[in-house]
């Protein structure tokens, strides 16, 4: 039982209670303190929540945790904030991690001008290795000569579809930045992954979950190897979050032809009463750096330039149709505002044939959104799935997103209020490992539209921030229904599962300004307690 609290069920009838009754994993009362007394005997765990505020364990909808473990357990640059720092962290990897490849997370893009870092900078540090250098936001790799020459890329080679290879004006020939599909070149030259080291990344990305009070989230692309270190994990007790897990079709699939359909059709082998793979993704577009986000206006001095969809409309609706037809939930990464008026449009054209099935879809990122479409979200029941920790002015907004979209369209970046307001659903989350997982820094950033660390004064699109009470139900109600499992999950009410998380703060009494201040104290999972800050007297 967890009493002495001041407990926030998001149950509307009973929102605040002072304890909470668990058995066997499932929530069996809430109330005063002298309600729950009845069900504590000499066997009964008593934590004292001393006034902490206690809420329903937090939902990610949208996560690259295999990625996140491996810049956990592998090598991460994501701390190093100059150039200098970066090379001299990828040589101590390089002489700590012995193999055939280098590979290493975490690159900040935002410390190289728009066509991004350059080969030869590699070279100069390791010429007889291949290293490859994931992008901080998944979306393209910096690599090394090396590397170009194993995977056999040379000036003739063209740019896959959906992808685009930086090329020296002159010659034609790679520079070493791979944006979007292009970065994916590399994957057959590269030796694959042990078993153990995915095992590996996958426990700690859980640990790292765990510790900030998340216990369900929606991964962005798994594939059979993921499924089976998930169900190996669930096996082993190990698994202490609910994950959605899609298949990627299309663009960046690790499944692709007869092998997809293969692989989808084996999906429930892998299901659990933890693991949902009944899940599908799309990637619409790219990103705004690297100018492959598709946008309804063109690039800024980019003549035409407008970006690339990577499935032709129609071809999304035949698949987006087909899919939802089978039961699946589709999953569409969008930045740009023609690719979410894509998806909006290929949803709309799903229903009409078959119909409201109740697939929950959803978009995430929507950088930019028309507002002609803003309504339509909650028209089409598809819910509008922000990082909201972006919303505010940073160095990618300022310096790689501002000189190619304009003024115009940068203050009306990430429309979380416009959209809820318009009455479509919100859901918060991050894209770990590109941005933090804490759910406290999105929703500060939310609430306020400023930068939560107090490094950068300005605000972005301030019109489109929303409520304390809004953020917390986009990352716990809203987050369990769009994962089909708002029946068991996101209120604290008797009959649900007892995933809760404890705060060290009451996020409704400090000011706005601290609230990513506050920390986890208690994470428990399945009414098990996976994760405590400090020891406490029970």
């Amino acid at each position: 039982v967890l009493v002495n609290g001041g407990i926030y069920t998001l149950d509307r009838n009973h929102p605040w209670v002072q304890a909470v009754a668990v058995r066997d994993g499932a929530i069996v009362a809430v109330g005063a303190n002298s309600e729950i007394e009845g069900f504590t005997g000499s066997d009964t765990r008593v934590i004292d929540l001393r006034g902490q505020m206690a809420l329903p364990g937090f939902h990610d909808p949208h996560t690259h945790s295999m990625q996140g473990g491996y810049r956990l357990v592998g090598c991460s640059i994501e701390s190093e904030t100059t150039l200098e720092a970066v090379l001299a962290k990828i040589e101590t990897c390089a002489s700590e991690q012995p193999g055939d490849w280098l590979e290493v997370h975490g690159l900040d893009l935002a410390l190289f001008p728009p066509e991004g870092p350059n080969k030869a900078t590699l070279d100069a540090i390791i010429a007889d290795r291949p290293v490859i250098v994931r992008g901080s936001s998944l979306h393209s790799s910096w690599v090394n000569s090396r590397a170009i020459e194993l995977a056999g890329i040379n000036a003739e080679t063209p740019d896959p579809y959906g992808g685009k290879i930086e090329r020296d004006p002159a010659t034609g020939e790679p520079t070493g930045m791979f944006r979007d599909t292009a970065k994916d070149m590399f994957h057959e030259a590269m030796p694959a992954k042990s078993v153990a080291f995915n095992r590996a990344a996958m426990q700690a990305a859980i640990a790292h979950f765990n510790s900030l009070g998340i216990t369900s989230i929606v991964e962005i692309a798994y594939g059979k190897v993921e499924w089976e270190v998930l169900q190996d994990l669930e096996r082993s007790g190990e698994l202490s979050v609910r994950v959605v897990s899609p298949l990627v079709y299309g663009p960046f699939a690790f499944h692709k032809g007869a092998e997809f359909e293969r692989v989808l059709g084996q999906r429930h082998d892998y299901r659990s009463q933890r693991v949902n793979t009944d899940a599908i993704k799309f990637f619409l577009d790219g990103v705004l750096e690297g100018e492959t986000a598709a946008l309804l206006e063109p690039y800024v001095d980019m003549g035409d330039h407008d970006g690339e969809l990577n499935f032709e409309p129609a071809a999304l609706v035949e698949l987006l149709t087909r899919f939802d037809a089978m039961g699946l939930q589709v999953h569409m990464h969008a930045i740009g505002d023609r690719a979410v008026r894509a998806g909006l449009d290929a949803v709309e054209a799903a229903r009409r044939h078959n119909g409201d099935l109740d697939n929950r879809h959803f978009i995430v990122h929507m950088q930019l959104v028309h507002p002609d479409d803003y309504p339509r979200f909650g028209e089409l029941g598809v819910t509008a799935n922000f990082q909201a920790v972006w919303a505010y002015p940073d160095q990618w907004v300022t310096e790689l997103n501002l000189p190619v979209v304009g003024r115009e369209r940068m203050d009306r970046m990430y429309p979380l209020g416009q959209i809820h307001r318009a009455g479509g659903r919100i859901a918060g989350s991050s894209d770990w490992p590109i941005t933090t997982a804490y759910p406290m820094d999105a929703i500060e950033t939310a609430v306020r539209r400023q930068d939560p660390w107090e490094e950068i004064e300005d605000s972005l699109n301030p019109g489109a921030a929303v409520e304390l009470a809004t953020m917390i139900e986009a990352y716990t109600i809203n987050g369990a229904w769009l994962m089909h499992q708002k029946e068991q999950l996101g209120s604290i009410e008797v009959g649900k599962r007892a995933d809760i998380v404890v705060l060290d703060r009451n996020l409704f009494a400090i000011p706005a300004t601290e609230i990513n201040e506050a920390n986890v104290v208690w994470t428990i999972f399945d009414g098990e307690v996976v994760f405590t800050a400090h020891r406490v007297d029970e």
